[in-house]
Parts: structure tokens; C-alpha cells; sequence
């Protein structure tokens, strides 16, 4: 193929044609470069969280609680600290933020590079509230940096109980004790009141080191969780262990169930009678003693109370050799609480007749509460007086023998 030489027209508009496209070009340059600065500063310039309510107007009952998860979304790649707080809230009404299990009241979250955290928004109207409008306030602001972002719950009150169906959690009998350290359980009722079925999670909230099992009424396998059908009622067992050395008194356990937007809770309380352990001994740490015969002696002893809940009129008995005569000092404690100790004095008295020797005495607690015994070995010894004519009888017994055999090897 061959190519001649372009013609005056054709080379001037070859030569139209190229310059057109060149300086098109050139023009859009920084068309492009504008659009990619502009997005780069919309990019810029975006909210670094978003806070998502699900609710802006609720209905409610008085005296009723209003709970809604409320979800702080991280627009950013980095961690984002986002402080919340809740503004207008009226008179008498308890409105906070709270953390889902443990419930705790929360003032800010930490939410992770494009994640969310869930945090339940709570409210609960008084009972002498007046039916009307009321308005709340809720703001968040990222503590690091400029985003802050509001909304506002409209509630209406109601003079009636408004039906909210979900979850409904009960206990027949929700008050009850035993000793401390012992197991108690408890019987509740979970219903599902919806028209579809639910998995309900399961937590307690009770005093620092006790435990608490969730199991099925018949069985004896742990469970966290339970599949609820439509309309649905499940019977579940509460174990509750309180700690060895808790204290006497009542105890609130609080039980909730939660599955999805619905929670129901039921409080229980546990009555803890608290053991008693009474301590007998001296403060050499032995249990015996001497004394003379036909005088009376005094035996310093302590009683202590080891225990978890007091000891009411302690008396004490004893079991003792005939005609012995024993008085305590003091002779009654009104009341021995938990961990105290007292110092009394034992008065023993043996016949003046008495044999040298060890004896045994028991000794007994005597009250209403708690019972301990104890023996204490007693070695008695003879006065001087006694103990010369004792020696002047065995003299003279042996002396009687002795002429006796004498008079007999004669014969």
C-alpha cells in the first residue's frame, strides 16, 4: 500500500483535528483533579460515628420502663470514643444509659474501627406521672474529635398499663432461707408471650462471690440460654450458693431473661439464717487445771463465736464428780455475736475429803442457738494438814503389819 502526500484541505483539517482532542485534553485536567479533591474532602470531612435509636416515639404506661438498644456505629477505621448524655429528662424520672451484661449506667463508649456497640437506653416513668407529652434530649459527641449528633424521644404517657408482650418472668415463691453456705434453689416461670419463637439468655446479679446455676426443672445440666416456642411457658430451676462465711440477713438476687428487644427480670431474695460455731478453751490452750481439796479455785476460760450469727442466753452445765461444787462468773451471756470472745471464771470446789487425784468435768453450753461440750481434766491435791495425817495413817498401818508378822513368826 502506498501513501501519497496529504492535500492543502486534508492537512488542514488533520491539523484541526489534532489540536481539538490536545486541548480537550489539557481542559479536563483539572476538571478531574477538582472532582478528586472534592471527594477527597467530602471523605474528609464525614461524621466519624453514627448514634441509631430505633424509637422516636413511644407510648407508655405509668410507672412503666421503656428499654431500647440503642447502637453507636464507627464510620472510620480507628477506634472512636463517643460520649453520650441525656438531656430534659423530668422530674423524678430515672433515665440512663446502661451497659448490657453486667448492667451498668455508661456515659461513653468505645467503639472499634468500623464497628458498633450496643447499649440499652432505658427510662422509667414514675407512677404519680401526669398523662401528657414529655421530651428527652439525647446527644452524642465523639470526645476526639468534632462529630456530635442529637435526638429527641417523644413519650407519651398513658394513665393505663400499655400491653407489651415478649417476655414475662416470674416466681411462685420468691422469698427464701436457709443456713449459710448451703444451697438454695428457686423455681421461676419464663413465658414467651409473642406469636413467633425466641432464645432467651439467661444472667443473675447477685452479691460479690456467690453463684448462681441456671438448670431445667428436670435435669441437671447447666444452661445459659433456652428456646422458647410461640406462647410458650418453660419452668427453670435457680441454684443460688451463698459463700461459707456470708453473714446472717436477706440478700436480693435479681434473674433476667432477655432475647432480642424483650427483657424480662424477676427479683428474688435469699433469708440467710447464718451458722453458729461456739469455741470452749482456756488461753494456754489446754484444758486442765489444779486445785486444792476443800478450796474453791478459780479457772479462767474463754467462749468464743466462730460463726455467722449470734448466740443468744448461753448458760453453761456441768457434769461433775459428787459434791463438787463448780459457780460460774458471770453465769449467762445475754447475746455472743459473730466473732466476739468472752473471758469467764470457773469456781471449783472440791470436798475437803477428797482423794488426791485427776478428775474430769464436763462442761456444757446451754442455749436456744447452738450447743458445744467440752471436758477439762482437774488434778486435786490434799492440804498439808490432811496430807501429814494421811502419811501418819499409812505409817501406822504399815507399823501394824510389821508387829503382826513379828508375833506370827514367833509362833
Amino acid at each position: 500500500m502506498s501513501i501519497g502526500l496529504l492535500k492543502p484541505g486534508r492537512l488542514l483539517v488533520c491539523s484541526f483535528l489534532v489540536s481539538f482532542f490536545f486541548f480537550s485534553g489539557y481542559s479536563s485536567a483539572p476538571t478531574f483533579a477538582a472532582e478528586s479533591t472534592e471527594k477527597k474532602d467530602s471523605s474528609d470531612t464525614k461524621d466519624s460515628f453514627n448514634l441509631i435509636l430505633p424509637y422516636k416515639d413511644v407510648t407508655v404506661g405509668q410507672g412503666q420502663d421503656v428499654t431500647m438498644d440503642t447502637e453507636v456505629v464507627n464510620r472510620t477505621k480507628n477506634p472512636v470514643r463517643v460520649g453520650l448524655s441525656i438531656e430534659g429528662v423530668p422530674s423524678g424520672w430515672e433515665v440512663n444509659f446502661h451497659s448490657r451484661y453486667p448492667s451498668y449506667p455508661v456515659r461513653s463508649v468505645m467503639v472499634q474501627g468500623e464497628k458498633s456497640t450496643t447499649v440499652e437506653f432505658k427510662a422509667k416513668v414514675p407512677e404519680k406521672t401526669k398523662p401528657g407529652s414529655y421530651e428527652i434530649r439525647v446527644a452524642a459527641k465523639d470526645e476526639a474529635g468534632t462529630t456530635s449528633q442529637a435526638e429527641k424521644i417523644s413519650f407519651q404517657v398513658t394513665s393505663r398499663k400499655v400491653e407489651t408482650g415478649g417476655l414475662k418472668l416470674t416466681s411462685q415463691y420468691p422469698v427464701l432461707g436457709t443456713p449459710t453456705g448451703q444451697t438454695l434453689k428457686f423455681t421461676v416461670d419464663l413465658k414467651n408471650e409473642t406469636n413467633k419463637p425466641l432464645t432467651a439468655s439467661l444472667v443473675a446479679q447477685a452479691p460479690t462471690g456467690w453463684v448462681v446455676r441456671f438448670k431445667p426443672q428436670f435435669g441437671d445440666t447447666q444452661v445459659s440460654s433456652i428456646a422458647l416456642k410461640e406462647n410458650a411457658t418453660e419452668t427453670l430451676s435457680v441454684e443460688i450458693d451463698s459463700p461459707a462465711r456470708a453473714d446472717a440477713g436477706e440478700f436480693p438476687v435479681t434473674v433476667r431473661a432477655r432475647a432480642g428487644a424483650f427483657e424480662a427480670s424477676t427479683n428474688l431474695k435469699v433469708t440467710l439464717k447464718g451458722t453458729t460455731d461456739l469455741k470452749i478453751g482456756t488461753s494456754s490452750g489446754t484444758l486442765n487445771t489444779s486445785v486444792t481439796a476443800g478450796k474453791k479455785t478459780p479457772v479462767p476460760f474463754l467462749v468464743g463465736n466462730a460463726g455467722t450469727a449470734p448466740v443468744r442466753n448461753l448458760t453453761f452445765i456441768t457434769k461433775k464428780p459428787e459434791k463438787w461444787t463448780i459457780e460460774f462468773k458471770p453465769d449467762k451471756i445475754d447475746a455472743l455475736n459473730p466473732g466476739d470472745v468472752r473471758e469467764l471464771s470457773m469456781e471449783i470446789l472440791a470436798p475437803a475429803r477428797a482423794i488426791a487425784g485427776d478428775y474430769l468435768i464436763s462442761l456444757s453450753t446451754n442455749s436456744p442457738d447452738a450447743s458445744k461440750t467440752v471436758e477439762f481434766r482437774v488434778t486435786v491435791s490434799t492440804p498439808t494438814f490432811w496430807g501429814w495425817i494421811g502419811a501418819l495413817i499409812v505409817a501406822a498401818v504399815v507399823i501394824g503389819l510389821a508387829v503382826v508378822f513379828v508375833r506370827l513368826g514367833r509362833r
